[in-house]
């Protein structure tokens, strides 16, 4: 790359993403706001290779930014407009969330592709570049909404279960004074009581015709024992401690409260 300036034209409603890009004081730059676009002039007066990989680095910051506040958040409002203005942020936030969990990745995918662009140019019109250049990155966005919509109903659809679960403990007596559940090397339960006891499996019809109902997993028959049981403490033994009992035991701790303590046996 040749010690050349570079520049940027964008469109007015990326002035914040602009802004960003302009506190940046590592390279000099020179703007202006034009009736229908804003134009950057990113400075290069330097062969120096690390001074030209930093103009790289700015661009990819700048249209990553880009991405994040304004194709992300179009794209969740085209697909889902049918959704409320409440549940389309939360799906948009959750797209986000996705998003940033790959920002290297993309980034460095990103940096490519301007580095080898400017080899030969030294104009980018930044919105011409996304759609044409950035096919891939399109579709990808596209799958990262698809997934948040299905992780935001699932998420939406847990909570309603637990205030369920919540409303049942709450308008029920206490039942045991304390339940010991140990959760095993394979994810089953073992239900004891305070002197050691072993539980059966409740047969509750009420609460049974709700598992088969709502077509629980074997983790929400858990559950389903616990509102039966309704116990006044909880003492919960983990002998796995993987991302499957902890989100078992958070669910537990949502639903309980402080009435749950825990133990790591493994």
């Amino acid at each position: 790359m040749t010690n050349k300036d570079i520049y940027l034209s964008l469109n007015k409603q990326d002035e914040i993403s602009v802004k960003k890009l302009l506190t940046n004081r590592k390279l000099e730059k020179e703007y202006t706001y034009n009736k229908d676009y804003i134009e950057v002039v990113l400075k290069n007066n330097s062969k120096d290779r690390i001074y030209n990989e930093e103009i790289v680095e700015e661009i990819a910051d700048l249209i990553i930014d880009i991405m994040e506040n304004k194709f992300l958040r179009k794209y969740v409002l085209k697909k889902y407009s049918f959704e409320s203005s409440e549940e389309i942020q939360k799906i948009y936030m959750c797209a986000l969330n996705l998003f940033k969990e790959k920002y290297f990745i993309i980034k460095k995918s990103l940096y490519n592709k301007i580095y080898d662009y400017i080899l030969n140019e030294d104009y980018i019109n930044i919105e011409g570049f996304v759609k044409f250049r950035m096919k891939e990155f399109n579709n990808y966005i596209s799958t990262i909404v698809d997934l948040a919509w299905e992780e935001y109903f699932i998420k939406k659809d847990q909570d309603e279960f637990i205030n369920i679960l919540k409303y049942f403990v709450d308008i029920q007596q206490e039942k045991l004074e304390l339940l010991r559940i140990h959760i095993k090397e394979d994810n089953s339960f073992i239900l004891y009581d305070k002197d050691g006891n072993e539980i059966d499996s409740i047969n509750d019809e009420e609460i049974m015709n709700m598992v088969i109902e709502e077509n629980l997993n074997y983790e929400d028959f858990l559950m389903s024992n616990l509102l039966t049981l309704c116990p006044g403490k909880i003492e919960i033994i983990d002998s796995v401690n993987n991302n499957s009992s902890k989100e078992i035991i958070e669910i537990i701790k949502s639903i309980f409260g402080d009435k749950v303590t825990y133990i790591n046996r493994n």
